[in-house]
C-alpha cells in the first residue's frame, strides 16, 4: 500500500480518536442518560475543549473529503512520486498539529491555523503532481 493511502488510514484513526474523546467527554459531563437518550439538549455543561474536540473532527471531516478526493484520483491514476508521498506527509503532519492546537485551544503563534494550511499544502502538492 502506498504512503498516501496509509496517510489516509491514519487520518481515519485520528478522526475515531477525537469523535471518541468528544463522545467520551459528552458522556462524563452530561450523564448516562443524555448519552442513551435523543440528546435533543445540546452539551451545554461540556468544557470547551469538548466544543472545540467537536469542531476539530468536523474540520478534518471535511480536509478528508478533499484529501480522498485528491489522493484516491492521483492512487488510481497511478500517479505515485515523492512528490505525492511528501504532500501526503505534510497533509498529515497538519492535520495532527491541527487537532492538537484546537482541542488544546492554543493560540500561540496561530498555531491551528498554521497547521490547517500545511493540510491545504500538503493536498496542493499531490494536486500539483496529478495535473
Amino acid at each position: 500500500m502506498t504512503i498516501e493511502l496509509w496517510v489516509l488510514v491514519w487520518s481515519a484513526i485520528l478522526l475515531y480518536g477525537l469523535i471518541s474523546l468528544n463522545s467520551g467527554a459528552n458522556l462524563y459531563f452530561m450523564g448516562i442518560s443524555w448519552g442513551a437518550g435523543n440528546r435533543d439538549t445540546a452539551p451545554a455543561q461540556s468544557p470547551e475543549w469538548v466544543i472545540r474536540t467537536k469542531r476539530a473532527y468536523t474540520n478534518l471531516i471535511e480536509n478528508l473529503v478533499l484529501y480522498i478526493a485528491i489522493a484516491g484520483t492521483a492512487h488510481m491514476a497511478g500517479v505515485h512520486t515523492e512528490m505525492t508521498i511528501t504532500g501526503a506527509q505534510i497533509f498529515f503532519i497538519g492535520r495532527l498539529i491541527h487537532a492538537f492546537a484546537y482541542v488544546s485551544g492554543t493560540t500561540v503563534l496561530w498555531l491551528r491555523t498554521i497547521g490547517y494550511f500545511t493540510g491545504i499544502a500538503g493536498m496542493l502538492l499531490i494536486l500539483i503532481e496529478l495535473l
